[in-house]
């Protein structure tokens, strides 16, 4: 047996030829690339990674229960304890302030976003509210929903560290440990909990402040307890900043009609609509979604704007057709998922593909669209040839101008490309 303890730890090897894609810098390593069986620990508890030959390569979380058996989390053999509230809260200190150089501070943004940020399976959202924060957890892995049972601990301490806008007196945290993911880890799926509240503050009727273009702010009605990942999409700043620059010298009349399909709470199209009403254009958002609650939510982003919004409660790989042909100037894409595992890629590529071929229908020649995907497990050169065979079944012309990814307090990591899943382009419908 080659799973043993030496010390306070155990220790896991790699069987041998198995470390190059690790040594590379990828944080994970699967059940079938060590040396044993992983076993002997409980899930989520802090084991020593070693190759072959017995050198240390890193120490993170383990789990038995999961194909992903070792997380990393530091590959400093002098880091005894990586997983101590101190060392979690330098590495959110770290995190903070890569989020202020990328132009955050005052606003909401993502804290914590995994294994990018050496905390792997950890989601911490930071929203502003008001003159306090709010913070959202979601624990995705084993190791973070341990490291989650001295929440409170770790954020407080970090609070009165960082001197973030509002003091911890002026701060709630509530912890989202209801994504399907989790059952992937062995783990439940947890009804949300309010681990610290605000006096006064609706959690289920918030207001948040997020980034709008250059330094402007926008207010959004969330629901930070019930609402869909942590309560909003804060990975999609970056892509319609772009989008806006992108598509302001387009030839507009003085009316901009906006489709925004699944708009959830409508972040797209209240922000389109703010970028073009302050140069002067009337606008009008259909919004589209399943969800009546993100409808009402939506429309009154949108108008808070200064824009007209109408609803369509609609599922849009079934209802688009009711739309006429070439009726709006803007159309934004934006749905979940269509993939959520290897065994839905040839389903959910052909819901990207029967999506996209309705948005081509219903965009005016000379107007601009945003297509996006936010499964990780289809690739950007595949996403690519769906949304030219969509163009190609319209007989469109399409000129794509812009590629986007996640914003940047969503950052990447080159060797771990199974973090890199938003995709998205904006092109023009020629009319030539």
């Amino acid at each position: 047996m080659h799973s043993f303890k030496t010390g306070s730890l155990p220790i896991w090897r790699l069987r041998r030829g198995m470390d190059r894609r690790f040594r590379a810098g990828h944080p994970w390593v699967y059940s079938n690339e060590l040396f044993d069986s992983p076993k002997g620990v409980d899930p989520g508890a802090l084991v020593e990674l070693r190759d072959s030959g017995g050198k240390f390569l890193a120490r993170g979380f383990g789990n038995p229960k999961s194909l992903i058996s070792f997380r990393a989390l530091s590959r400093d053999e002098q880091m005894i304890r990586p997983d101590s509230v101190e060392s979690v809260v330098q590495t959110l200190l770290h995190s903070r302030q890569l989020r202020i150089l990328s132009g955050f501070e005052g606003f909401s943004y993502r804290l914590c976003f995994g294994e990018v940020d050496q905390l792997p399976g950890l989601v911490i959202d930071r929203f502003a509210v008001g003159d306090g924060q709010v913070f959202v957890i979601q624990a995705h892995s084993a190791g973070a929903n341990r490291l989650m049972l001295q929440g409170l601990e770790i954020l407080e301490s970090y609070v009165k560290k960082a001197q973030e806008a509002g003091t911890w007196a002026k701060t709630a945290v509530v912890l989202r440990n209801d994504p399907s993911v989790r059952k992937l880890e062995g783990l439940t799926e947890d009804v949300p909990v309010v681990l610290r509240s605000i006096p006064h503050l609706d959690l289920s009727a918030a207001q948040i402040r997020v980034r709008a273009m250059g330094s402007q702010s926008i207010l959004f009605h969330v629901d930070l307890l019930q609402g869909q990942k942590t309560g909003f999409f804060l990975d999609q700043f970056a892509n319609i900043q772009l989008a806006a620059m992108r598509f302001e010298k387009l030839n507009f009349t003085s009316q901009i009609r906006i489709l925004d399909l699944c708009c959830y709470v409508g972040q797209w199209g209240a922000q389109l609509a703010q970028f073009f009403k302050q140069r002067g254009f009337s606008v009008s958002v259909l919004a589209v979604d399943t969800s009546q609650v993100a409808l009402d939510r939506a429309k009154k982003n949108v108008e808070a704007q200064g824009a007209s919004c109408e609803l369509l409660q609609a599922n849009v790989l079934k209802d688009l057709g009711q739309l006429p042909d070439q009726s709006f100037d803007l159309i934004i894409s934006d749905p979940p998922a269509f993939i959520p595992s290897r065994k839905d890629i040839p389903q959910g590529s052909h819901a990207y593909l029967q999506l996209n071929t309705q948005v081509f229908r219903i965009l005016k020649p000379g107007g601009g669209v945003v297509c996006c995907s936010c499964s990780a497990l289809l690739d950007e050169d595949a996403f690519t040839q769906i949304l030219a065979k969509s163009a190609r079944r319209n007989a469109a012309v399409v000129q794509w101008i812009g590629r986007g990814a996640a914003s940047p307090d969503h950052p990447m990591m080159m060797e771990f490309p199974e973090g890199r899943y938003l995709k998205s382009w904006m092109g023009i419908h020629s009319i030539f």
